[in-house]
């Protein structure tokens, strides 16, 4: 399957399921007992305006992380995720209940933040592509 058919799939998959993680483990749970980390940051579109009201979801990198609930964007696009730790997270944006994993090396889900547990993470910058995004729900259109 190619890259762009690929991203196509999960884009649909994304769009018609809703994201959640796997029930916790045994080691979830222990992990889930350390001090938890804290991740800040600011979502912008394509052009570097503020995003308000997304959702931003961390993906931990491993089975043994129990998920976080998303964090709402405020009008300055802000975000604060609160994540167990230790751990490595991407990230995928919500808008209207849909997050999709774009083909493009500065989408979302390629952004890695690694943790440990009590650190403050501030300035992560994630940006909402909203062309490729409607490019990817719409099938009319073609990917590129």
């Amino acid at each position: 399957m190619s890259r762009s058919a690929a991203a196509g799939a999960l884009a649909l998959l994304l769009a018609g399921a809703c994201v959640s993680g796997p029930p916790p483990t045994a080691e979830a749970r222990r992990l889930a007992q350390n001090e938890r980390a804290t991740v800040e940051g600011r979502v912008t579109d394509a052009d570097g305006r503020p995003v308000e009201g997304v959702r931003v979801q961390a993906v931990p990198g491993g089975r043994d992380v129990i998920w976080a609930p998303p964090a709402p964007t405020d009008a300055e696009g802000r975000f604060r995720l609160v994540l167990d730790a230790p751990s490595e997270y991407v990230f995928l944006i919500y808008v209207d209940s849909v997050a999709v994993l774009t083909p493009s090396p500065r989408d979302p889900a390629r952004v890695e933040v690694f943790v440990q547990p009590g650190e403050k993470r501030t300035g992560v910058e994630l940006t909402l592509l909203r062309e490729e995004r409607e490019r990817l729900l719409d099938p009319g259109q073609p990917l590129r």
